[in-house]
């Protein structure tokens, strides 16, 4: 069984906006998807939640991409990128879960989009490296950010 972990890479498309690509694996699971995202909202919303003590399971640092809604109103039409870390247990033990789809453009097509939700265990402390590794991947510092799970 091959550890669990969560690996995220940018692609700059321009100043502001580029495709993040995750990668997350657990087990026997793994699976590879994107979103473009605004890389300095990113660092404002998910990275500066990420360095929260303690999270909270009411409002757990998300970052969510994919189809929004013409009309607005922050309404995901289509997910193809959900990453949420949010408390596990009362030792401190938190839960990464992953939601990752391909793209589908036209409605007859919705039957061939594949998804693939992974989830696995991680601490505090691996969270903090990630959100400081995220931050200078944005950034264009470095390549990777990694998050690994501990093993249950």
């Amino acid at each position: 069984m091959s550890a669990a972990e969560l690996r995220m890479t940018y692609r700059s498309d321009d100043d502001w906006t580029g495709q993040i690509i995750a990668t997350v694996k657990s087990g026997a699971f793994s699976a590879q998807g994107s979103a473009w995202f605004d890389r300095a909202n990113v660092n404002k919303t998910f990275v500066a939640s990420l360095r929260a003590f303690p999270l909270l399971s009411a409002s757990p640092p998300t970052l969510e991409g994919g189809f929004w809604s013409r009309e607005g109103h922050g309404i995901l039409d289509q997910c193809h990128l959900r990453i949420i870390i949010k408390p596990y247990n009362a030792r401190g033990t938190l839960l990464v879960h992953v939601d990752l789809a391909t793209e589908v453009w036209k409605t007859p097509d919705a039957d061939l989009q594949n998804s693939a939700t992974v989830r696995f265990l991680t601490e505090y402390a691996a969270v903090d490296g990630f959100a400081d590794q995220l931050e200078r991947v944005l950034d264009g510092e470095t390549e990777e950010a990694v998050l690994k799970g501990i093993t249950n």
